[in-house]
């Protein structure tokens, strides 16, 4: 068994190869699609391609699955998207230079569960990543976190690190793992900051669980 330091040396040279392919191939594309599972599509100015393995993905583009799917895209800088079935979501910026200390990562999470890690651009000195929902807007300080409807409402579940949930009517901060909280909608305020129980926790990690 490999030193959990050189494995996770192991997984950053298998991330990083597609990655430069990719980049040299198309210098526009913020990140690449990693594995599907049954049917998804890429919507690029209004017209939809099948998404495979490979394919490169360019700012504005929307990513939608259909049912029982699931979709990973990874970005330039490692952050990795997971989408759950019937999921939709649009890439609104995306910036980053590691050479001028800089990046950018915001998304439109319309539709369906998302798990969002964040990979190398949670180290640089300016950064801004956020993902907004049909319900509230979460502000990210490196980590990694869960969001879908479950048991009837929608919710935000922190895996690792830290967010920021917040809507119109009030804010939520989640600082440890397994918190979660559940918005009724836009117009209520997150609701109490606890932590999940185990059995939640599992439910809403398999709806976006690669097989």
């Amino acid at each position: 068994m490999l030193a959990p330091s050189l494995a996770r040396l192991f997984v950053l040279v298998v991330v990083a190869a597609p990655l430069a392919a990719f980049a040299a191939e198309d210098a526009d594309s913020v990140g690449v699609v990693d594995k599907v599972e049954h049917q998804a599509e890429i919507i690029t100015l209004g017209n939809a391609v099948a998404a495979r393995a490979g394919m490169p993905v360019h700012l504005r583009d929307e990513l939608r699955t259909g049912l029982k799917a699931r979709l990973r895209l990874t970005f330039r800088d490692g952050t990795e998207l997971t989408l759950g079935e019937k999921a939709s979501v649009v890439i609104d910026r995306y910036i980053y230079d590691p050479k001028a200390g800089v990046g950018e990562t915001v998304l439109q999470a319309t539709r369906g569960a998302f798990r969002f890690a964040t990979g190398r651009i949670r180290a640089l000195k300016q950064k801004k990543i956020a993902v907004s929902t049909p319900v509230a807007d979460i502000g990210v300080r490196g980590t990694e976190f869960w969001g879908g409807a479950l048991d009837g409402r929608y919710g935000v579940l922190l895996l690792d690190g830290e967010v920021v949930v917040s809507n119109q009517a009030g804010s939520a901060v989640l600082s440890a793992q397994g918190q979660g909280t559940d918005i009724p909608s836009p117009f209520d305020p997150p609701g109490p900051v606890r932590p999940w129980s185990a059995e939640k926790v599992a439910r809403a990690v398999a709806t976006v669980t690669l097989h």
